[in-house]
């Protein structure tokens, strides 16, 4: 049986993130998500989360604490290899029910002890070499850009912008005196 092929699209465009202010050194990493995965990673798998719209990236940002500092970032994305979770038809071809998309996936996680279903459509992608997903948020109208590969060969291709050279260069603010 032969495993039909993933429909992708190509994004060149502009997205934001909120960063913490701690981790706003390294703008490009995603292990952070990686520790206890996020609702298109499992644990384990480094992911960028970053929003289409700087509004729904403050959202995603807030969404379980409320209003914390945080530093707004701007990045450059190009990619050939997403799979646009915002399309009917996509979800279709891939069978995922739009509803999977927004299911509380915390509470299957760590309360039911069990994966969400969107651990292994991301498990399912990677094994594609799809670079990410775009999905529509669940705290706010805009959408999100999911990564999972990135600024490695034949990935995605993630640039932060800071033209001021603005960020911190490392931590050393966040250490005690």
């Amino acid at each position: 049986m032969t495993s039909k092929r993933v429909r992708t699209i190509p994004i060149a465009r502009r997205y934001w993130r909120m960063l913490a202010p701690k981790w706003a050194h390294d703008p490009l990493n995603g292990a952070g998500a990686a520790l206890r995965g996020g609702r298109f990673n499992p644990p384990g798998t480094s992911a960028l989360y970053m929003s289409e719209e700087f509004s729904t990236a403050v959202a995603e940002y807030e969404q379980d604490i409320g209003i914390r500092p945080g530093t707004l970032c701007a990045y450059d994305v190009k990619s050939e290899r997403i799979a646009d979770l915002a399309d009917a038809r996509t979800l279709g071809e891939l069978g995922v029910d739009a509803e999977m998309l927004r299911t509380p996936w915390k509470h299957i996680a760590f309360v039911e002890k069990r994966a969400p279903a969107t651990w292994s459509l991301c498990e399912r992608l990677l094994s594609e070499k799809i670079d990410g997903v775009r999905v529509p948020s669940v705290q706010a109208a805009g959408s999100n850009l999911v990564l999972w590969r990135w600024n490695i060969e034949g990935a995605a291709k993630v640039a932060a912008i800071d033209p001021l050279r603005d960020l911190p260069k490392d931590q050393s603010s966040w250490k005690r005196p």
